[in-house]
């Protein structure tokens, strides 16, 4: 009998998790609680408790190539680094190719997750299902369960003495929508990760000037690289990975910190922090060093309290008559619909094992999708992490004993603890390539450089210098892909036909020579022998 697998979500790590479960042989019913696919990348113009949202004018952090799932390459016209419409239009395209919708039950929300009577001895798994449109409840059961709801659903409100007294508005990101509301209005936001600073650089355009509280500062980067082209195309590499990976972290702190300050100073601006840049996760805008020169954007230290109208600061400063304050302090992470027994979430430290299995369960019929921060796209992650758990339900791969599951868990939190600065929001980061490819590894889809390097040196340049797209996940091992090979040769040509307006002479592209490929093809094949190189 086929096991029957209930996903929770639709939005891209609910997809994945469809198209995984089908490729396994498996039956998926996925409950998506609103009447649409896409989840947190679909605009609304209504708050959603409970669910992810953007704002009206979010672009995505990564460029399309590098977000992109490793069978689905994105349209060539598709802008680099894409518009949350084009985003979700993304995703219904790879709904429709794999024929993924007729999987999913809209208007159905999960109300509760238990475990069967039987759990012990089935791994079984009891849903209640709320259908939205009547408000009726049923139960059902299933063989194991995805869970697929991110982690941007429930909001952190970051607390200042006084605050209960301001008579402005205060807005959490997640409630943000356009800027047009706060047109001429005197704005707050506080927190300089990624959702704030947008958040400050949109309000910028209606409203002047925007101050921008933080209690750290942020080492603040660039989607755009060196001549334009996407910057995680340059910097996303397994050669790159490697060489931080073996030398010392101050080294390449310090040549990623000067990098950065090339674009701006971050001493001048007064946002440089006290931590090193790997200390924290990264912030992208390519717009806040013009709104900081142009004094459309102020820099602020953090909150010391509020009045009933004024917001002061650490350094005394006092910013008169606020309309409103925007805070950017991210989100609590948990997941209130299942039972606690099972999973009990505090202070957003996640006890998952590869950020995806509970390891005291009796039987591993339960996963996570997607709980993680990784400093790259997280949908070729969700999609690693949605294979692998198939093999796991399967029982094609046999996860580690309970014991050794939670060393493991400790080990990454204490070097997470020992790298990054003790905020709640890093408590589940992953360095990109080393995580995919310790995922691709347990699923058997791990590319093998060493092979490229000895039968096709050319194309391993390409996999090691090259932006690493999950294209390489499908170059081999289950479910591979033909057109893998393919999508990483032409993956320079779709990146610059979105900015072509018509066909251009033949553009002089980031990379390497010939001649250059076959020597760093023998150098890397001489370090090969020395080390196991092992990418």
């Amino acid at each position: 009998m086929t096991m029957r697998v209930a996903i929770i979500g639709g939005g891209c790590c609910g997809l994945t998790a469809i198209k995984a479960c089908t490729e396994a042989g498996l039956q998926p019913v996925c409950f998506e609680r609103t009447g649409d696919i896409c989840g947190l990348w679909r605009f609304t113009e209504d708050v959603i408790e409970g669910k992810g949202s953007v704002a009206k004018s979010t672009i995505i952090k990564t460029s399309k190539e590098m977000t992109a799932f490793s069978d689905f390459p994105p349209p060539p016209e598709f802008p680099v680094y894409m518009h949350q419409e084009y985003v979700c239009t993304y995703f219904r395209m790879y709904a429709d190719k794999f024929d993924l919708k007729k999987y999913i039950r809209f208007k159905s929300e999960i109300e509760r997750v238990s475990k069967s009577e039987d759990f012990v001895e089935t791994g079984r798994w009891k849903l209640t299902i709320k259908d939205t449109t009547t408000g009726v409840s049923t139960e059902e059961t299933f063989d194991a369960v995805v869970v697929c709801t991110g982690h941007h659903a429930y909001k952190h409100y970051a607390k200042f003495p006084g605050m209960e007294k301001f008579k402005g508005e205060i807005v959490h990101t997640h409630d943000y929508k356009y800027s047009a509301p706060y047109k001429n209005k005197k704005a707050i936001v506080v927190g300089v990760g990624n959702s704030g600073i947008d958040a400050a650089v949109d309000l910028s355009h209606v409203t002047s000037p925007v101050y921008l509280s933080t209690r750290r500062g942020a080492w603040v980067q660039r989607n755009i690289g060196p001549k334009g082209v996407p910057g995680d195309f340059v910097t996303t590499t397994r050669w790159n990975s490697y060489l931080e990976s073996t030398l010392p972290q101050s080294w390449t702190d310090s040549a990623n910190e000067r990098r950065v300050n090339q674009n701006f100073d971050h001493t001048l601006y007064s946002v440089k922090p006290k931590h090193r840049i790997s200390g924290q996760h990264p912030s992208v805008n390519d717009d806040l060093p013009l709104r900081l020169a142009s004094g459309s954007v102020k820099m602020k230290p953090n909150i010391k309290r509020f009045t009933e109208s004024h917001v002061e600061f650490d350094d005394g400063s006092i910013v008169t008559n606020v309309d409103v304050v925007v805070l950017a302090t991210g989100y609590d992470y948990g997941y209130p619909f299942i039972d606690k027994d099972v999973v009990d979430v505090q202070e957003n430290v996640l006890d998952f094992y590869l950020y995806e299995f509970l390891p005291d369960l009796e039987k591993q019929t339960m996963a996570f999708i997607g709980c993680i921060q990784p400093t790259g796209a997280i949908m070729p992650i969700a999609e690693l992490q949605c294979r692998y758990a198939m093999q796991v339900f399967k029982g094609e791969k046999t996860l580690p004993s309970p014991a050794a599951m939670w060393a493991d868990i400790k080990r990454r939190r204490s070097a997470v603890r020992g790298r990054y600065v003790n905020t709640q929001r890093h408590t589940i980061q992953v360095d990109y390539i080393t995580f995919l490819d310790e995922m691709a590894s347990k699923v058997g889809c791990k590319p093998n450089i060493l092979r490229y390097l000895l039968t096709n040196p050319v194309f391993a340049m390409k996999l090691i210098f090259g932006p690493c797209t999950a294209y390489q996940y499908r170059l081999r091992g289950p479910n591979s892909w033909e057109g893998a090979k393919k999508a990483i040769e032409n993956q320079w040509e779709r990146t610059e036909k979105a900015t072509m307006v018509k066909d251009p002479p033949a553009v002089e592209r980031q990379g390497w020579g010939m001649p250059g490929l076959y020597t760093i093809a023998g150098v890397i094949m001489l370090a090969v022998l020395i080390r196991v190189f092992y990418w």
